[in-house]
């Protein structure tokens, strides 16, 4: 499964690439390419979503949209339903968005406290959100080749399938489900559980630092009142004296 993967990912890197290559030539000119490369990846996304086992819950789920998505786009393209480049800029604009989007986490925004492969991972994400963002305002502001824009696309839709792919683990027959089986998925848990334990512990410092931080301006607040009110009472002792 992972090496299918690696496979597919690679060849729409390629694909990309290639568009790169010859960015000055149409849309419709490569459209079958694309089109075939997409379904590919589309299916591939969908089997190895629903049968393979990942290292993260929910990642099959996922995959098997993002398999989806690409499938319906590679649809679109192959039956030569978009005949504009414009158009075309659009759509993929608007796919590379939304999975852009989808795939960004707000806990890689703690970027001290966050693994390397994660910080790879928001690189990917926020190349997405811009890329796909800037598609919309081509015309208006570089007017870059289309072609080329695409091809970028397509390059970073096959370099993020290509890190995820490294989350896919292999299916294990039904029959292999020995002692050591079930020792290696209770270590990984107790990874999860140990890694959930120091976020925790990291959130619960930052809030103590946070209630520390208060109770001394309670404390500065406290002592600038008593000394308002000391200062008061002292001016009303003199007025008293001197009348």
């Amino acid at each position: 499964m992972r090496t299918l993967m690696l496979i597919a990912s690679a060849a729409m890197a390629a694909a990309g690439i290639f568009c790169v290559a010859n960015s000055s030539a149409a849309f419709l000119s490569v459209a079958f390419v694309l089109g075939i490369v997409l379904i590919l990846l589309g299916i591939i996304e969908i089997i190895i979503g629903i049968r393979a086992d990942f290292e993260r819950e929910e990642v099959g789920i996922t995959l098997t949209k993002d398999g989806i998505i690409l499938f319906i786009l590679g649809l679109v393209v192959i039956s030569g339903q978009i005949t504009d480049d414009t158009v075309a800029l659009t759509l993929f604009g608007i796919v590379l968005l939304i999975e852009g989007v989808m795939t960004f986490r707000a806990d890689w925004l703690d970027v001290t406290h966050i693994a390397r492969e994660q910080r790879l991972s928001m690189v990917i994400s926020s190349a997405m959100i811009i890329l796909g963002t800037y598609m919309f305002f081509n015309t208006l502001i570089f007017r870059v080749p289309v072609l080329l824009l695409i091809g970028l696309a397509m390059t970073v839709f096959g370099i993020r399938r290509i890190i995820q792919s490294f989350t896919i683990e292999y299916i294990r027959p039904s029959f292999i489900t020995g002692n050591e089986e079930k020792l290696k998925e209770a270590q990984e848990e107790e990874k999860r559980a140990l890694a959930k334990a120091k976020e925790g512990i990291r959130e619960q410092k930052v809030a103590q630092r946070r209630i520390k931080k208060i109770e001394e301006d309670i404390a500065a607040e406290q002592d600038l009142m008593m000394d308002a009110q000391l200062r008061k009472q002292e001016r009303e002792y003199e007025e008293n004296l001197s009348e």
